[in-house]
């Protein structure tokens, strides 16, 4: 426990020494505070993009698997050939 202590001290002491010594510690480009709204809203865009998604691909997979089952009556003679 105290190691931690030492080593948290120890890089306090170092940024204030730093900072002392004209390199100030470089700011987030976004400013401290966390835009919770924007955030949410990045969410509920990545679901609703996240369900167009699967369902062009649900509708894409159903036209793959009835092309397979239409090849497959047209092999076995249960359907005639597609014209």
């Amino acid at each position: 426990m105290a190691t931690s202590y030492a080593d948290s001290a120890q890089a306090r002491e170092w940024d204030r020494k730093m900072d002392a010594c004209g390199r100030p510690k470089a700011t987030p480009a976004q400013g401290p505070f966390h835009d919770y709204e924007a955030a949410a809203s990045e969410r509920s865009q990545a679901q609703v993009n996240n369900a167009v998604r699967e369902l062009a691909e649900r509708k894409a997979l159903a036209m793959r698997i009835n092309a397979a089952v239409d090849q497959m009556a047209v092999f076995w003679n249960l359907k005639g050939k597609p014209e």
